[in-house]
């Protein structure tokens, strides 16, 4: 018999289970208090650098990352490639705004999600997706009966004159961008790991809490998500409908609702000429305006960018409404902060990343021992992110970022499906479940 740990109960495993069991319950436990306290940050957070509960946490992942990779030696290149990378754009923005713990904040927290992530790999077969997939769910299901309670009293955040749920999380997007992650991992785990009546109801939360959020952005990233999850995903045709039908219920219920088909109105009524004088009336004429504001900065240092977190924590300027506010745009905030080569080795990066998990698509699995489609779900997982930071500030929200790098991390314990077969044979005999240690 084997568990969420990708282990079995024989003696031999009881000490890697333990420590896989510590591990969850150390992840988990920050994971939801990073969720539960991510509206207490003050609104000018990015622009100080004081060391608040969230960077406590993101100190602790960082600390745990190093210590897990030095004692196991397991994904060491990944992780010094990555610290390069922080470090020389770090680095960069040190030059262009002094040093400041201010400067230093915004590498802290993107190494924080990248630690997370190496954290579980490092610890490999600790944590399996659908372990992984548990702790999302653990995280978000308080937020999102808050936020389902605000819906209903007509409480939230107010943006832009709407009142919006926002849960537990600094803003409504990021409330949405979480629950978007938490929703497709909970229809996964449904559909292809044992369709447990728990899982069936958390998608329903979710999904629901997303609508309460009344982000387009959110909307279109789940959506996106659930289509790729039925078009990419064997299985029987029935079962297959299952996620196309979420989608088309999400959209109609976003749509029949009275704030949702008054912000896709909204949007739709976007005029470009005011958004060129700066006048915006609407949200995508905003981010249009604030696109434009951004690009001399790109033009004054084009190749190595003026360095990481430059453009979150620059300084609100009086009778300036786009001055201090993040891009919603992560791959034009890329190219503003790290010039063309930041970006380029970035875009890279998750080249190479895709590419992993696709080649772990076709692992053989099965639902007792979770590898059933995991590596698919991490991929719906990443290419959701990917798709939201066109329009919003998705590795910005780091409560989401951390479940999306707590899934991916997971999938990427199994094996490639070009391991050879001495390997898996190998591994078929010291690790009964297809999950290795």
């Amino acid at each position: 018999m084997s568990n969420d740990f990708g282990h079995t109960h024989s003696p031999g495993r009881r000490s890697g289970a333990v420590a896989g069991l510590s591990l969850a319950a150390f992840i988990g436990t920050a994971l939801v208090v990073r969720v539960l306290t991510d509206d207490r940050s003050a609104p000018n957070s990015r622009q100080t650098g004081s060391l608040n509960l969230s960077g406590v946490i993101a100190v602790l992942f960082i600390l745990l990352a190093i210590l897990l990779v030095l004692r196991n030696r397991r994904g060491v290149l990944p992780a010094v490639l990555a610290a390069v990378w922080l470090g020389v754009w770090t680095a960069v923005a040190i030059g262009t705004r002094g040093a400041s713990t201010e400067t230093l904040r915004e590498g802290v927290r993107e190494a924080s999600v990248v630690a997370l992530g190496l954290i579980v790999y490092s610890a490999r077969g600790a944590l399996s997706v659908p372990l992984a997939a548990r702790l999302v769910q653990i995280a978000g299901a308080v937020p999102a009966v808050v936020a389902l309670f605000q819906l209903a009293n007509g409480t939230g955040m107010d943006v832009a004159g709407h009142i919006r749920s926002n849960g537990t999380f600094a803003h409504p997007n990021s409330a949405a961008m979480f629950f978007a992650v938490a929703g497709i991992v909970s229809l996964w785990r449904y559909l292809d790991c044992g369709r447990r009546l728990p899982d069936a109801v958390l998608t329903a939360l979710f999904v629901a809490a997303l609508i309460a959020t009344y982000s387009i952005d959110g909307l279109v990233t789940l959506v996106a998500m659930l289509l790729m999850l039925g078009a990419l995903r064997p299985g029987r045709l029935g079962i297959d409908r299952v996620p196309f039908v979420i989608a088309g219920l999400l959209v109609l219920v976003f749509f029949a609702t009275p704030l949702g088909s008054a912000r896709i109105a909204s949007e739709s009524a976007t005029n470009l000429a005011s958004a060129e004088r700066g006048e915006a009336n609407s949200t995508l004429a905003w981010r249009l305006n604030k696109w434009k504001t951004l690009l001399p900065g790109w033009e004054h240092s084009p190749v190595y960018g003026q360095g990481l977190g430059t453009t979150v924590t620059e300084e609100p300027i009086f009778g300036n409404e786009y001055a201090g506010d993040p891009p919603h745009n992560e791959y034009l905030r890329y190219l503003v902060e790290t010039g063309v080569i930041g970006l380029a080795v970035l875009i890279g990066a998750l080249a190479l990343l895709i590419r992993g998990l696709v080649r772990r698509r076709r692992v053989s699995g099965t639902v007792e021992a979770g590898t059933l489609n995991a590596p698919l779900v991490a991929l719906v997982v990443l290419a959701g992110c990917m798709i939201n930071a066109l329009a919003d500030n998705t590795v910005l929200y780091s409560t989401a970022s951390y479940a999306a790098a707590l899934i991916i991390g997971a999938a990427l314990c199994l094996p490639p499906e070009d391991s050879s077969a001495a390997d898996l044979a190998d591994g078929a005999q010291h690790h009964p479940s297809p999950a290795p240690a």
